[in-house]
């Protein structure tokens, strides 16, 4: 019985990694257009400051899944439910804390509310300022779930992703978004605008500002943990 014992601890980790490895192709990863964390190059394929972290994730591993990009409620939605798929650029947040297994962090940012620089008569000192503006979301965003603790629900637009929030802002549809100063500077690039046009109101200081690669619930443990160790070996080399 001994023996059997200790054959069997020799055997289990070799079967664990075996079922783990038969497990990693079958991966899909979900994510929206977010620049430049993540966006759509001319040749339509998906790149970004994150996207390059996680493509060189799976490069580590020999590996090369299938990212697909989506409106964020979508992208959040699947991974919640779907076994085998990961989601990036994710903030982690108590709320979100049980939904998903957290890889590792990507990336690290801050995030201000801003309004056109023309727009004096805007005077933020707290979210509880913003009952007196229209602000742009994304629903289910975290900055959307981050707002919804006050109540801002009437003044809230919901709108499919970060870009457009820049345009109907620029129209003067809304009157504030939330953005981080790399995300405004390359939204700018693309459409013709500059930075100095908008000014920064408010920092969401109590907002984490972490994006992590995180994978459904419904993902084997054991495919998690090589996935933080190849992300955590792969902070080590950078």
């Amino acid at each position: 019985m001994t023996r059997g014992f200790i054959l069997l601890l020799c055997v289990a980790p070799l079967l664990v990694y075996s079922a783990t490895e038969q497990a990693l192709p079958r991966l899909q990863v979900v994510t929206e257009i977010l620049p430049p964390y993540q966006y759509f190059q001319e040749d339509k394929q998906i790149t970004g400051l994150a996207t390059q972290k996680v493509k060189a994730l799976f490069s580590a591993l020999e590996l090369s899944p299938r990212i697909l990009a989506m409106p964020w409620a979508r992208a959040y939605k699947i991974a919640q439910t779907n076994p085998d798929t990961l989601i990036y650029s994710i903030v982690r947040t108590p709320e979100r804390e049980p939904l998903f297994q957290w890889i590792g962090v990507l990336l690290s940012t801050k995030t201000f509310l801003i309004s056109l620089q023309e727009r004096s008569d805007i005077v933020i000192n707290s979210p509880e300022d913003l009952n007196k503006y229209r602000i742009g979301v994304k629903r289910d965003d975290v900055v959307y779930q981050h707002l919804s603790q006050y109540p801002l629900s009437g003044q809230m637009v919901f709108l499919p992703e970060t870009e457009t929030t820049l345009k109907m802002l620029i129209k003067q549809r809304i009157d504030v978004i939330a953005a981080s100063p790399v995300h405004l500077d390359f939204m700018c690039k693309r459409l013709n605008c500059d930075p100095s046009d908008f000014r920064q109101l408010y920092e969401l200081k109590d907002l984490n500002n972490d994006f992590y690669l995180a994978a459904s619930n419904a993902t084997s443990k054991e495919t998690v943990q090589l996935l933080r160790q190849a992300l955590a070996d792969l902070e080590k080399v950078e």
